[in-house]
């Protein structure tokens, strides 16, 4: 696949994440289910349900790419003993400075904690509804809802890097 596709690709795969991320956490308060699907689930309990195969599968394939772009380094820079870059970004911090968006800084490591979370959830989901109606299913559904808060906040996170590196792009 060539590089200018590949990028398309990228993009189209982060916005049809954002879009579903946003409608998975908004309408998730619709979502009753514990231990199994209800004989006859609500749209919400099927829109959840049939986004969040989709989301778990793109988050797969968006990882995939990323990964498969030289960003391994750049995400997980803690796997490789690299904790120089994320420190420094700490520290700018503090100093009030906006860390780069490159090279396995906070930007970075936000993003592969985003990726790894967004894989947790998709997979602890998939399992709670493979699962259903068994002993197992409730531990599942446990873990899945405590996903949550973690992607949520790393969703934030990142948002707000973006914003920052938006405001920080229009002052230059």
């Amino acid at each position: 696949m060539n590089r200018r596709l590949l990028q398309r690709w990228i993009h189209v795969q982060h916005g049809l994440l954002i879009l579903l991320l946003a409608w998975l956490i908004a309408t998730s308060p619709w979502v009753h289910l514990y231990n199994r699907v209800p004989p006859s689930p609500t749209f919400w309990v099927w829109g959840h349900l049939l986004l969040g195969v989709l989301t778990l599968v793109l988050s797969v394939t968006f990882s995939l790419t990323a990964l498969t772009q030289g960003r391994l380094r750049q995400y997980f820079p803690w796997m490789f003993g690299n904790f120089r870059p994320l420190l420094s970004d700490l520290a700018g911090l503090l100093r009030l400075k906006i860390p780069a968006n490159e090279g396995g800084g906070l930007f970075g490591v936000i993003k592969g904690l985003l990726l790894l979370a967004m894989l947790a959830t998709g997979v602890t989901g998939a399992l709670w509804w493979w699962t259903a109606g068994s002993s197992d299913a409730l531990t599942w559904r446990t873990w899945h809802v405590a996903m949550v808060p973690l992607l949520v906040g790393l969703v934030v996170l990142h948002i707000l890097a973006t914003i920052a590196h938006i405001v920080q792009f229009m002052r230059q």
